[in-house]
């Protein structure tokens, strides 16, 4: 296979990790700002809206995981991987909403600021792979 398009699917497939990525992180985002007025005694009502940007945030991640895949087969041996989704199970979702307490609310608030940590670093290395690539494709270009 060609290495100039087997660089340009690398660097399609990175593109699309990094708005999956994006998007990720502004659910994420959202989130944390209902945590904060959950915490703050919001009630069920935050706790639900939180929980419906962490399960967006999931879905995010799954199909940024999606895309890695491509990713991979195209760079063999490229070394990254997701972070692992924020716990979103129906234990979680009826100690947060049900059972809406202080020390639950801190807990969650806790794991989407680690969260959004990973991911946003693992935004970065995604950037930086597409600028390697980038490299590459101007010195096939020059040959």
């Amino acid at each position: 296979m060609d290495k100039e398009k087997e660089i340009k699917e690398a660097k399609a497939a990175a593109v699309e990790v990094l708005l999956r990525i994006d998007e990720a992180v502004k659910s994420l985002k959202d989130a944390s700002s209902m945590s904060v007025w959950d915490m703050l005694g919001g009630g069920a009502f935050f706790s639900v809206i939180k929980r419906k940007h962490i399960q967006e945030a999931n879905l995010s991640i799954k199909e940024a995981g999606i895309y890695l895949k491509s990713l991979n087969e195209e760079l063999d041996d490229i070394g990254m991987k997701l972070p692992k989704e924020i716990s979103d199970t129906m234990s979680d979702n009826v100690m947060d909403i049900y059972f809406d307490n202080i020390f639950t609310d801190i807990r969650v608030a806790s794991e989407i600021k680690e969260k959004l940590d990973e991911l946003k670093n693992f935004r970065t290395s995604i950037e930086n792979l597409i600028i390697k690539l980038d490299a590459e494709l101007d010195e096939l270009k020059e040959c």
